[in-house]
Protein backbone atom coordinates (compact mmCIF):
# COMPACT_ATOMS: atom_id res chain seq x y z
CA UNK A 1 0.00 0.00 0.00
CA UNK A 2 1.51 3.54 -1.23
CA UNK A 3 -0.13 6.59 -0.39
CA UNK A 4 -0.49 9.86 -2.50
CA UNK A 5 1.21 13.42 -2.38
CA UNK A 6 -2.17 14.78 -0.96
CA UNK A 7 -2.26 12.01 1.73
CA UNK A 8 1.37 13.15 2.96
CA UNK A 9 0.49 16.77 3.04
CA UNK A 10 -2.50 15.99 5.02
CA UNK A 11 -0.68 13.91 7.89
CA UNK A 12 1.68 16.33 8.19
CA UNK A 13 -0.74 19.99 7.88
CA UNK A 14 -2.33 18.12 10.79
CA UNK A 15 0.93 17.67 13.14
CA UNK A 16 1.30 21.60 12.62
CA UNK A 17 -2.85 22.09 13.31
CA UNK A 18 -2.79 20.93 16.79
CA UNK A 19 -0.71 22.61 19.07
CA UNK A 20 0.73 25.82 18.82
CA UNK A 21 -2.50 27.47 20.17
CA UNK A 22 -2.67 25.09 23.16
CA UNK A 23 -0.45 26.76 25.60
CA UNK A 24 2.18 28.65 23.25
CA UNK A 25 0.13 32.00 23.27
CA UNK A 26 0.27 33.09 26.89
CA UNK A 27 3.98 32.87 26.74
CA UNK A 28 4.47 34.58 23.28
CA UNK A 29 2.13 37.16 24.49
CA UNK A 30 4.10 37.83 27.87
CA UNK A 31 7.35 38.23 25.88
CA UNK A 32 6.17 39.94 22.72
CA UNK A 33 2.69 40.97 23.90
CA UNK A 34 0.90 42.87 20.97
CA UNK A 35 3.99 42.13 18.39
CA UNK A 36 3.79 38.32 18.30
CA UNK A 37 2.95 38.46 14.93
CA UNK A 38 6.69 38.79 13.94
CA UNK A 39 7.81 35.54 16.12
CA UNK A 40 5.25 33.41 13.93
CA UNK A 41 6.47 34.86 10.74
CA UNK A 42 9.82 34.46 10.95
CA UNK A 43 9.36 30.57 12.67
CA UNK A 44 7.11 30.26 9.64
CA UNK A 45 10.11 31.14 6.98
CA UNK A 46 12.47 29.07 8.69
CA UNK A 47 10.10 26.20 8.83
CA UNK A 48 9.54 26.54 5.04
CA UNK A 49 13.17 26.38 4.37
CA UNK A 50 14.19 23.68 6.70
CA UNK A 51 11.16 21.39 5.15
CA UNK A 52 12.21 22.52 1.73
CA UNK A 53 15.31 21.22 2.44
CA UNK A 54 14.20 17.83 3.97
CA UNK A 55 12.09 17.17 0.99
CA UNK A 56 14.32 17.98 -1.46
CA UNK A 57 16.62 15.50 -0.30
CA UNK A 58 13.88 12.77 0.29
CA UNK A 59 12.87 13.52 -3.37
CA UNK A 60 16.59 12.20 -4.67
CA UNK A 61 15.85 9.00 -3.01
CA UNK A 62 12.48 8.37 -3.43
CA UNK A 63 12.28 4.85 -2.27
CA UNK A 64 14.64 4.66 0.37
CA UNK A 65 13.72 4.82 4.34
CA UNK A 66 14.58 8.13 6.07
CA UNK A 67 17.24 5.77 7.87
CA UNK A 68 18.67 4.68 4.65
CA UNK A 69 18.60 8.13 3.54
CA UNK A 70 20.53 9.50 6.27
CA UNK A 71 22.89 6.40 5.28
CA UNK A 72 23.46 7.65 1.49
CA UNK A 73 23.69 11.02 2.82
CA UNK A 74 26.12 11.34 5.55
CA UNK A 75 27.33 7.53 5.90
CA UNK A 76 26.41 5.13 8.27
CA UNK A 77 28.01 5.51 11.70
CA UNK A 78 26.43 9.61 11.17
CA UNK A 79 23.33 7.93 9.78
CA UNK A 80 22.47 5.67 12.78
CA UNK A 81 23.43 8.31 15.49
CA UNK A 82 20.90 10.77 13.57
CA UNK A 83 18.36 8.56 12.99
CA UNK A 84 18.58 7.66 16.93
CA UNK A 85 18.08 11.12 17.54
CA UNK A 86 15.47 11.40 15.31
CA UNK A 87 13.52 8.85 17.17
CA UNK A 88 14.35 10.31 20.30
CA UNK A 89 12.94 13.51 18.86
CA UNK A 90 9.51 11.54 17.51
CA UNK A 91 9.25 9.66 20.71
CA UNK A 92 8.98 12.99 22.44
CA UNK A 93 6.50 14.47 20.22
CA UNK A 94 4.11 11.87 20.90
CA UNK A 95 5.02 12.11 24.82
CA UNK A 96 4.36 15.59 24.57
CA UNK A 97 1.18 15.69 22.51
CA UNK A 98 -0.50 12.31 24.52
CA UNK A 99 0.13 14.43 27.80
CA UNK A 100 -1.36 17.56 26.44
CA UNK A 101 -4.33 15.55 25.58
CA UNK A 102 -5.03 13.91 28.82
CA UNK A 103 -4.65 16.96 30.77
CA UNK A 104 -6.55 19.18 28.79
CA UNK A 105 -9.62 16.52 28.93
CA UNK A 106 -8.78 16.05 32.84
CA UNK A 107 -9.01 20.16 33.37
CA UNK A 108 -12.13 20.53 31.72
CA UNK A 109 -13.97 17.59 31.25
CA UNK A 110 -13.26 15.05 33.30
CA UNK A 111 -11.66 16.63 36.89
CA UNK A 112 -12.47 13.34 39.01
CA UNK A 113 -10.97 10.41 36.22
CA UNK A 114 -7.68 9.29 36.98
CA UNK A 115 -4.94 10.59 34.79
CA UNK A 116 -3.93 6.93 34.58
CA UNK A 117 -6.68 5.82 33.12
CA UNK A 118 -7.04 8.24 30.51
CA UNK A 119 -3.84 8.12 29.52
CA UNK A 120 -3.74 4.38 28.95
CA UNK A 121 -7.01 4.82 26.69
CA UNK A 122 -5.00 7.51 24.85
CA UNK A 123 -1.16 4.98 24.40
CA UNK A 124 -3.71 2.14 23.63
CA UNK A 125 -5.18 3.84 20.64
CA UNK A 126 -1.61 5.48 19.89
CA UNK A 127 -0.38 1.24 19.52
CA UNK A 128 -3.49 0.08 17.76
CA UNK A 129 -2.29 2.99 15.16
CA UNK A 130 1.16 2.07 14.92
CA UNK A 131 -0.79 -1.91 13.92
CA UNK A 132 -2.21 -0.01 11.15
CA UNK A 133 0.29 2.19 9.90
CA UNK A 134 0.90 5.16 7.77
CA UNK A 135 -0.51 4.07 4.70
CA UNK A 136 -4.09 3.96 6.82
CA UNK A 137 -3.14 7.02 9.30
CA UNK A 138 -3.11 8.79 5.41
CA UNK A 139 -6.15 7.75 4.56
CA UNK A 140 -7.60 8.70 7.88
CA UNK A 141 -6.27 12.21 8.21
CA UNK A 142 -8.08 13.40 5.30
CA UNK A 143 -11.36 13.56 6.82
CA UNK A 144 -9.90 14.34 10.04
CA UNK A 145 -8.32 17.56 8.34
CA UNK A 146 -11.02 18.61 6.94
CA UNK A 147 -13.31 18.92 10.13
CA UNK A 148 -10.30 20.27 12.03
CA UNK A 149 -9.69 23.28 9.38
CA UNK A 150 -13.34 24.12 9.19
CA UNK A 151 -13.09 24.05 13.19
CA UNK A 152 -10.50 26.76 13.01
CA UNK A 153 -12.09 28.87 10.34
CA UNK A 154 -15.60 28.84 11.77
CA UNK A 155 -13.54 30.05 15.40
CA UNK A 156 -11.34 32.91 13.90
CA UNK A 157 -14.28 34.43 11.70
CA UNK A 158 -16.76 33.88 14.74
CA UNK A 159 -14.56 35.80 17.01
CA UNK A 160 -13.72 38.55 14.41
CA UNK A 161 -16.92 40.62 15.84
CA UNK A 162 -15.05 40.72 19.49
CA UNK A 163 -11.68 42.00 18.32
CA UNK A 164 -10.45 45.31 19.51
CA UNK A 165 -8.30 46.70 17.17
CA UNK A 166 -6.88 49.11 19.73
CA UNK A 167 -5.19 45.81 21.26
CA UNK A 168 -2.39 45.69 18.34
CA UNK A 169 -0.81 49.24 19.20
CA UNK A 170 1.62 49.53 18.39
CA UNK A 171 2.22 47.28 15.32
CA UNK A 172 5.96 47.05 16.17
CA UNK A 173 7.75 46.51 19.24
CA UNK A 174 9.63 49.03 21.00
CA UNK A 175 12.21 46.65 22.07
CA UNK A 176 13.28 43.19 20.46
CA UNK A 177 13.41 41.97 24.37
CA UNK A 178 11.47 38.45 24.04
CA UNK A 179 11.61 38.10 20.33
CA UNK A 180 14.05 35.67 20.20
CA UNK A 181 12.15 33.41 22.94
CA UNK A 182 8.82 33.81 21.35
CA UNK A 183 10.30 32.43 17.64
CA UNK A 184 12.02 29.81 19.42
CA UNK A 185 8.69 28.65 20.99
CA UNK A 186 6.53 29.20 17.41
CA UNK A 187 9.44 27.21 15.89
CA UNK A 188 9.21 24.61 18.37
CA UNK A 189 6.37 24.10 16.69
CA UNK A 190 6.29 24.71 13.20
CA UNK A 191 9.79 23.18 12.92
CA UNK A 192 8.29 19.53 13.10
CA UNK A 193 7.62 20.33 9.38
CA UNK A 194 10.91 17.87 9.39
CA UNK A 195 8.15 14.87 9.60
CA UNK A 196 7.96 15.25 5.72
CA UNK A 197 11.13 13.06 5.45
CA UNK A 198 10.07 10.06 7.40
CA UNK A 199 6.45 10.11 5.89
CA UNK A 200 7.66 11.05 1.97
CA UNK A 201 9.21 7.34 1.39
CA UNK A 202 5.75 5.65 1.67
CA UNK A 203 4.04 8.43 -1.55
CA UNK A 204 3.38 6.02 -4.56
CA UNK A 205 6.38 7.75 -6.62
CA UNK A 206 5.38 5.77 -9.72
CA UNK A 207 2.13 6.88 -10.51
CA UNK A 208 2.62 10.26 -8.39
CA UNK A 209 4.46 13.41 -10.02
CA UNK A 210 6.20 15.86 -8.05
CA UNK A 211 4.02 18.08 -6.69
CA UNK A 212 6.60 20.32 -4.30
CA UNK A 213 4.25 23.37 -4.78
CA UNK A 214 1.18 22.03 -4.06
CA UNK A 215 2.41 20.10 -0.84
CA UNK A 216 4.07 23.52 0.63
CA UNK A 217 1.36 25.35 -0.69
CA UNK A 218 -0.47 23.13 1.89
CA UNK A 219 1.54 22.91 5.01
CA UNK A 220 2.05 26.87 4.88
CA UNK A 221 -1.46 27.18 4.75
CA UNK A 222 -1.99 25.29 7.88
CA UNK A 223 0.75 27.63 9.86
CA UNK A 224 -0.71 31.07 8.63
CA UNK A 225 -4.08 29.73 9.88
CA UNK A 226 -3.07 28.51 13.50
CA UNK A 227 -0.92 32.05 13.71
CA UNK A 228 -4.23 33.69 12.84
CA UNK A 229 -5.67 31.79 15.92
CA UNK A 230 -2.83 33.43 18.02
CA UNK A 231 -2.98 37.04 16.59
CA UNK A 232 -6.75 37.05 16.43
CA UNK A 233 -6.47 36.11 20.37
CA UNK A 234 -4.49 39.49 21.15
CA UNK A 235 -7.37 41.30 19.59
CA UNK A 236 -9.97 39.57 21.73
CA UNK A 237 -8.41 39.21 25.20
CA UNK A 238 -5.47 41.97 25.00
CA UNK A 239 -1.33 41.39 25.07
CA UNK A 240 -2.22 41.21 28.97
CA UNK A 241 -4.94 39.16 29.77
CA UNK A 242 -3.94 36.67 27.20
CA UNK A 243 -1.23 36.05 29.90
CA UNK A 244 -3.34 34.89 32.67
CA UNK A 245 -5.11 32.22 30.36
CA UNK A 246 -4.10 28.37 30.30
CA UNK A 247 -6.56 27.75 27.92
CA UNK A 248 -6.91 30.71 25.85
CA UNK A 249 -8.00 29.09 22.62
CA UNK A 250 -11.17 27.29 24.80
CA UNK A 251 -11.83 30.83 26.42
CA UNK A 252 -12.09 32.44 22.57
CA UNK A 253 -14.65 28.94 21.74
CA UNK A 254 -17.14 30.09 24.62
CA UNK A 255 -17.48 33.14 22.23
CA UNK A 256 -19.22 31.31 20.17
CA UNK A 257 -23.05 32.02 19.84
CA UNK A 258 -25.20 29.77 17.73
CA UNK A 259 -28.04 30.04 18.48
CA UNK A 260 -29.84 28.43 21.76
CA UNK A 261 -29.35 25.00 20.82
CA UNK A 262 -25.57 24.87 21.01
CA UNK A 263 -24.81 26.64 24.54
CA UNK A 264 -21.61 24.71 25.39
CA UNK A 265 -19.87 24.66 21.93
CA UNK A 266 -16.33 24.45 23.64
CA UNK A 267 -17.78 20.84 24.31
CA UNK A 268 -18.10 20.21 20.24
CA UNK A 269 -14.98 21.88 19.09
CA UNK A 270 -13.15 20.83 21.33
CA UNK A 271 -14.03 17.15 20.93
CA UNK A 272 -13.21 17.43 16.96
CA UNK A 273 -9.42 18.99 18.34
CA UNK A 274 -9.32 15.46 20.26
CA UNK A 275 -9.77 13.64 17.65
CA UNK A 276 -7.35 15.32 15.36
CA UNK A 277 -5.03 15.24 18.17
CA UNK A 278 -5.46 11.32 18.96
CA UNK A 279 -4.69 11.18 15.30
CA UNK A 280 -1.27 12.89 15.20
CA UNK A 281 -0.37 10.81 18.67
CA UNK A 282 -0.63 8.18 16.86
CA UNK A 283 1.11 9.14 14.14
CA UNK A 284 4.06 10.31 16.04
CA UNK A 285 4.34 7.01 18.21
CA UNK A 286 4.16 4.99 14.42
CA UNK A 287 7.00 6.80 13.00
CA UNK A 288 9.11 6.56 16.25
CA UNK A 289 8.45 2.59 15.92
CA UNK A 290 9.03 2.78 12.15
CA UNK A 291 12.33 4.59 12.73
CA UNK A 292 13.41 2.21 15.34
CA UNK A 293 12.34 -1.06 13.06
CA UNK A 294 14.37 0.67 10.45
CA UNK A 295 17.51 1.06 12.84
CA UNK A 296 17.13 -2.15 13.66
CA UNK A 297 17.45 -3.30 10.14
CA UNK A 298 14.21 -5.11 10.47
CA UNK A 299 12.15 -6.69 7.53
CA UNK A 300 9.21 -5.68 9.16
CA UNK A 301 7.67 -3.72 12.06
CA UNK A 302 7.78 -6.28 15.39
CA UNK A 303 4.61 -5.48 18.10
CA UNK A 304 6.49 -6.82 20.56
CA UNK A 305 8.90 -3.73 20.40
CA UNK A 306 5.42 -1.42 19.72
CA UNK A 307 3.90 -2.55 22.86
CA UNK A 308 7.73 -2.07 24.50
CA UNK A 309 7.66 1.44 23.51
CA UNK A 310 4.33 2.06 24.28
CA UNK A 311 5.20 0.70 27.73
CA UNK A 312 8.31 3.09 28.01
CA UNK A 313 5.89 5.84 26.96
CA UNK A 314 3.51 5.09 29.78
CA UNK A 315 6.11 4.87 32.63
CA UNK A 316 7.59 8.08 31.03
CA UNK A 317 4.79 10.31 31.30
CA UNK A 318 3.94 9.40 34.94
CA UNK A 319 7.86 9.77 36.03
CA UNK A 320 8.81 13.11 33.71
CA UNK A 321 5.42 14.96 32.70
CA UNK A 322 2.85 13.51 35.78
CA UNK A 323 0.56 16.81 35.22
CA UNK A 324 0.04 20.40 33.66
CA UNK A 325 2.64 22.19 35.39
CA UNK A 326 5.49 19.67 34.48
CA UNK A 327 4.86 19.39 31.10
CA UNK A 328 4.43 22.92 30.42
CA UNK A 329 7.72 23.43 32.48
CA UNK A 330 9.44 21.12 30.04
CA UNK A 331 8.02 22.69 26.99
CA UNK A 332 8.52 25.96 27.54
CA UNK A 333 12.17 26.01 30.05
CA UNK A 334 13.61 22.72 28.07
CA UNK A 335 12.16 21.48 24.81
CA UNK A 336 11.89 25.18 22.92
CA UNK A 337 15.85 24.83 23.02
CA UNK A 338 16.49 21.03 22.69
CA UNK A 339 13.78 21.34 19.68
CA UNK A 340 16.32 23.28 17.60
CA UNK A 341 18.89 20.09 17.59
CA UNK A 342 16.08 18.77 15.22
CA UNK A 343 14.34 21.56 13.70
CA UNK A 344 17.78 23.31 12.99
CA UNK A 345 21.47 21.92 13.56
CA UNK A 346 20.66 18.34 12.44
CA UNK A 347 18.55 19.68 9.21
CA UNK A 348 21.50 21.86 8.25
CA UNK A 349 24.13 19.31 8.84
CA UNK A 350 22.12 16.67 6.30
CA UNK A 351 21.44 19.93 3.30
CA UNK A 352 25.36 20.15 4.01
CA UNK A 353 26.08 16.90 3.49
CA UNK A 354 23.85 16.19 0.74
CA UNK A 355 24.61 19.25 -1.57
CA UNK A 356 28.19 18.71 -0.74
CA UNK A 357 28.06 14.92 -2.06
CA UNK A 358 25.51 16.12 -5.28
CA UNK A 359 28.27 18.42 -6.80
CA UNK A 360 31.20 16.15 -5.88
CA UNK A 361 29.26 13.58 -8.08
CA UNK A 362 28.51 16.14 -10.77
CA UNK A 363 31.88 16.63 -10.70
CA UNK A 364 33.44 13.07 -11.43
CA UNK A 365 30.94 12.68 -13.96
CA UNK A 366 32.37 15.87 -15.84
Amino acid sequence: MRITHGQMTALVMLVLLVQIYAYAPAYMAEHTHQSLWIPLLLSIALSAIVGWTMLIVSEHYPNESFVSVLHKVIGKFLGNIVAGLYFIYFFILFIIHSQMIVTTFKTLFLPRTPMSAILLLVLILALYCSFLGIEVLARASNMVLILLLATILLLIFSVIPEIDPSYYKPIFPQSSDGLLYSTLISFSNYGQIVLLSTIFPFVNHQKEKRKRSKVFGGILFSCFLTSMVLVVEIGVFSPFELQRLQYPTVELITLIQIGEFMERMEIFLVTIWAGAMLLVIGIFFTVSCLTMTHMLKKPKESKALNILLIMIGFASILQFVPDTTNLITFIYGQWVYLSLIFHAVLPVLIGLFFFIRIKVMKHGKS
